[in-house]
């Protein structure tokens, strides 16, 4: 299931069999109306990092993506706009990752040290909270007051751990057999935690628990920017559990070999799982639950997306290194066409969401006899050769090192007489 340096979790006989360097990931949802988009054309870039890497998470502004190095007991801090990485070191066997609303402190689970490390994003600068044995997984809440930590705990006793982020003090709550993964709802009512059979919700305001039955050794949960749906990946069932958080109704979508992380794209249209069996990560379209995949590095375990929807992030356990998944850009936006004699001027702005990479040039090309023009970095030019009197349907795309985006479309009608221009709808 993961490289031989990464000592997980791994099945015998049927049984899950937690090793001693147990590592399990959360992923944070990100708020926000960006969209990745469809994997249609898509590039992956290998990033570097430490050994074992397992959790990612992304700041909310997207200048920095987090990555936790199980093996190494460090913490990768990856620029969004070079690629460059920081090591920082924190406790040992740092297994999870989530970065608060504000960007302002990161937070690790570090399984093998029962601590829990806050990182100023500032400096770098660490500090550690005792939790519990086998801290597993942290979510920081929306209001940044609460963080929420998945603990073995001694004896075998399940409990999730709520530190108070002003104090630092710690309760805790009772949960399932084993909890690998929490993640909290975008109104911070309710707490969801994967345990080694089933799902427990928690409701924050009077700790109560329901548990709920999803397939067979269920992994790592994340919840939808609108809190409607929670998905959580089922390690052994090779599927994904959808539960509608209004009524606890669950349906199962199949997608890889071994599906391992899950997070929810901002503008809640798609869902990302790493398949470890199968080097991919799925992408589920949330209106239709149909699942496309792109080939990934070996043992995929943790995925994030921008908070733009440009990049999806996914680390590699098996050849320690980040996958860096890149889309075309978006249409073109705010399309305009002034007639002219026998030619057009179209206008656009630029993409707010450049696909991950830079927009490398724009081509206007209208729809009758194929007349165009193009440009590098400026967002007008002029088609000529064109008959006065007769509409034409100019498509504008913009291109980057991926791809092409799909068209924004203007009509507009060549005259010899001054007209204002035509907009896009």
């Amino acid at each position: 299931m993961t490289s031989s340096q990464f000592a997980g979790i791994r099945f015998f006989r049927n049984t899950l069999v937690l090793a001693t360097s147990f590592a399990l990931l959360s992923v944070m949802t990100l708020s926000g109306l960006a969209s990745a988009i469809t994997p249609s054309t898509t590039a992956v870039t290998s990033i570097t990092v430490d050994t074992g890497p397992s959790s990612v998470a992304v700041s909310p502004d997207g200048s920095s993506v987090w990555v936790t190095n199980f093996n190494s007991d460090t913490v990768s801090r990856i620029n969004t706009a070079t690629n460059a990485v920081t090591s920082i070191t924190v406790d040992t066997g740092p297994s999870s990752v989530a970065v608060s609303p504000d960007g302002s402190s990161v937070w690790v689970a570090n399984f093998n040290s029962d601590t829990v490390s806050r990182i100023n994003t500032a400096t770098n600068t660490v500090t550690s909270i005792t939790v519990g044995n086998g801290p597993s997984s942290v979510a920081v809440s929306p209001d940044g007051l609460s963080i929420w930590v998945a603990v073995r705990n001694q004896n075998g006793v399940a409990v999730v751990s709520r530190i108070n982020t002003t104090t630092e003090a710690v309760t805790s709550i009772t949960v399932g057999f084993y909890p690998s993964s929490v993640v909290v709802s975008p109104d911070g009512s309710s707490v969801w935690v994967t345990n080694l059979i089933n799902v427990s919700r928690i409701d924050t305001t009077t700790d109560a628990v329901t548990v709920i039955t999803v397939g067979t050794y269920p992994f790592i949960v994340a919840v939808s920017p609108d809190g409607s749906s929670v998905w959580v990946t089922n390690y052994q069932s090779g599927t994904v559990s959808r539960i509608d958080t209004a009524t606890n109704v669950v349906t199962s979508i199949t997608v890889g070999s071994s599906p391992y992380g899950v997070v929810v794209s901002p503008d809640g249209s798609s869902v990302w799982v790493t398949n470890q069996g199968s080097g991919t990560v799925s992408r589920i379209d949330t209106a239709t639950n149909a699942v496309t995949s792109i080939a990934v590095g070996a043992s995929p375990s943790g995925v994030v997306v921008s908070p733009d929807g440009s990049s999806v992030w996914v680390t590699n356990q098996g050849s320690g290194t980040v996958s860096r998944i890149t889309f075309p850009p978006q249409p073109p936006a705010n399309v305009t066409a002034t007639p002219g004699n026998a030619q057009a001027t179209i206008s656009w702005t630029a993409p707010t969401n450049t696909g991950g990479s830079p927009i490398t040039g724009y081509t206007a090309t209208a729809s009758v006899g194929g007349q165009s023009c193009t440009t590098t970095t400026a967002t007008s030019c002029t088609i000529s050769g064109l008959t006065n009197g007769t509409t034409y349907y100019v498509s504008v795309t913009a291109t980057n090192a991926v791809g092409v985006s799909d068209p924004s479309v203007v009509a507009v009608t060549p005259t010899s007489d001054p007209v204002a221009p035509a907009f896009t709808g």
